[in-house]
């Protein structure tokens, strides 16, 4: 599983995957741009009100004001090193003329798709190509590296060249620089240098209020052995300190894994240092001095991380949807996968009795919640968010689990196998809601008996994972009474794998569903409630209420105020998973 390779040490940091969020805002993470109408991204989840959603279409901001913003500055610096001829595998291309399978084709178009219009309206594009070409021929054209008919004879390790200053209306202006036929690759890797050139071109257009963001796209490949002076890694952190944000995209399947610290390692230090690491800061470490590197580099990628085409395209649209001023609010749905407790407890009423009210018991929590997830995603709303559906523990048929109703008889009892993995039962897609309604009945979905929490979410990180697009956000939404998961299945433990799915970009919004399970000591109450809450990032106020430890977050005082999703009966369960959805919601008023 992939899960388990991933988290084979719970003991050790556990890192994050390279998405940005797609919505114009990830709770505050990530570099959001505060440019966005209405401040995007929110603070992470508040209860109800998760305030996690995009930004506001110009003309409002949610209070009858118009929105209004200064778009920022961002400057797209580009590799265009030898290395760039390559297939993102690795390999050389052989679809000439064109080569549209090289990295360097691929690059330039992603990049003319993000500053097209209407985009540039909201954002001051510019371009800047590293190393400079200094003419002459000394840098070569993609045909000639491909066929290897002629050899770059550039200086090495020089400076880049901004060629399109940052300003409004210029997506054609650099659609029309680009061309992967005629725009010249040159020899050696200056990536040290080609931030100088940024921070030099962004402090002389400067200007007070508005933000300034350097968008790196690059394979990674050699600096350090060719142009290892200046190291890039202190100049991203002193860009951070002066307001600039770097944007590190990785792009290639093979480059990012290179050894030597010019791959993942220092791609995840360069995404901390530029302030914009998937989570940032839990993923990242600050020495003191606002100097940020990645606490475990060897981890699961934090910057942009694209291998193929249609990756990097919506790596740089991720950008684009999160940075772009007074922007309609167009973003790509999230994927929301509910994980819905299925265990024995859910017969009961929320406030601890046996149902009464057969043959469909709608006191009972299972009952309840199954409604209520109904109600959250039916239709519109699966058109704005990928719903999907995890039912745990895993029911493996036979009749082995029983129905509400003969659990509330007690007429027969539940034999599946302890501990066992969830079961997705609708992968998350748009339009799924139907899908979860159908497959959802009180009456006939069996509940299970054991409680494993644990096991739970690493089904939700297998899946989610193999998954990943890049610029779509994913989320789980736990609902449990939080019953008994630490006597019935201690193993593994539920809160260091939400620290892992944060630390990988997937943030856990828990829904505790029952007034008596939401005291119960010994850890499955408010206190381990609170402490998922705040490792899944979402905690109301966050991070407000919350300290970083060596794996993640942890509630500062546990037996403090309630800062996961509270629910106490059914009116209560409606109102918090209907706050999620409405907070994530995708091309939603918000």
């Amino acid at each position: 599983m992939i899960s388990r390779i991933l988290l084979g040490s719970l003991a050790l940091p556990l890192l994050a995957v390279s998405l940005a969020a797609s919505c114009g805002g990830n709770g505050g993470s990530s570099g959001s741009a505060s440019s966005n109408a209405t401040a995007s991204g929110g603070s992470g989840g508040t209860g109800a009100d998760p305030g996690v959603g995009g930004f506001i279409a110009a003309g409002g901001s949610g209070g009858g004001e118009p929105a209004v913003c200064d778009p920022p500055d961002v400057l797209v610096v580009l590799d265009r090193t030898l290395t760039m001829h390559k297939t993102p595998e690795g390999g050389t291309p052989n679809d000439g003329p064109d080569y549209k399978s090289s990295k360097w084709f691929q690059a330039i178009t992603a990049i003319e798709q993000l500053v097209a219009p209407p985009l540039d309206k909201g954002i001051r594009f510019g371009v800047e190509l590293w190393p400079k070409d200094p003419g002459g021929g000394a840098c070569i054209t993609l045909a000639e590296r491909v066929l290897d008919t002629k050899q770059a004879t550039n200086p090495t390790c020089q400076e880049g060249e901004v060629l399109i200053s940052p300003g409004l209306d210029q997506g054609t202006a650099i659609q029309a620089l680009l061309d992967p036929a005629t725009t010249t690759l040159c020899t050696t890797t200056p990536t040290g240098n080609a931030l100088l050139t940024a921070e030099q071109q962004l402090q002389e257009i400067a200007a007070a209020g508005r933000e300034q963001y350097v968008v790196l796209v690059t394979d990674g490949a050699d600096w350090d052995q060719s142009c290892p002076d200046p190291n890039p890694l202190p100049i991203a952190q002193a860009l951070m300190k002066k307001g600039i944000k770097t944007y590190i995209v990785g792009f290639s399947a093979t480059g990012d894994i290179q050894p030597g610290g010019v791959g993942a390692e220092f791609l995840n230090n360069m995404a901390c240092a530029g302030g914009t690491a998937k989570g940032f800061p839990a993923p990242c470490t600050d020495d003191g001095n606002g100097n940020f590197t990645a606490t475990d580099p060897t981890g699961t990628s934090l910057y942009l991380k694209a291998g193929n085409a249609t990756e990097l395209a919506l790596a740089l649209k991720s950008i684009g949807g999160k940075l772009c001023c007074n922007c309609g609010d167009t973003c790509d749905p999230p994927e929301i996968l509910i994980a819905l407790d299925r265990t024995l407890t859910m017969h009961k009423t929320p406030n601890g009795d046996t149902p009464a009210d057969g043959p469909d018991y709608p006191s009972s929590k299972w009952y309840q919640a199954v409604t209520a997830i109904e109600k959250m995603v039916a239709p519109p709303r699966d058109t704005h968010a990928r719903y999907g559906l995890e039912l745990w523990p895993r029911d493996p048929g036979g009749e082995t689990c029983i129905t509400l109703a003969e659990r509330v008889t007690n007429a027969k009892q539940a034999t599946n196998p302890f501990c066992e993995s969830g079961e997705i039962v609708v992968p998350p897609a748009l339009g799924s809601g139907a899908a979860i309604q159908q497959y959802l009945d009180p009456a006939t979905t069996r509940i299970c008996i054991s409680t494993p929490t644990g096991e739970a979410l690493f089904t939700a990180t297998d899946h989610l994972l193999k998954s990943i697009t890049p610029g779509r956000d994913q989320y789980v939404v736990l609902v449990t009474d939080g019953a008994d998961w630490d006597q019935s299945c201690p193993d593994p433990s539920p809160l260091p794998i939400v620290q892992q799915l944060a630390a990988s970009g997937i943030r856990t919004f828990v829904v505790g569903f029952s007034a008596e399970g939401a005291i119960q000591p010994g850890g499955v109450g408010a206190a381990f409630l609170n402490d998922m809450a705040c490792a899944g990032q979402t905690a109301k106020g966050f991070p407000a209420g919350c300290q970083e430890g060596p794996g993640g977050f942890v509630a500062t005082d546990p037996n403090g105020e309630v800062l996961y999703l509270q629910a106490s009966d059914a009116t209560g369960l409606d109102k918090a998973l209907s706050g999620v959805a409405d907070g994530l919601c995708c091309d939603c008023v918000k």
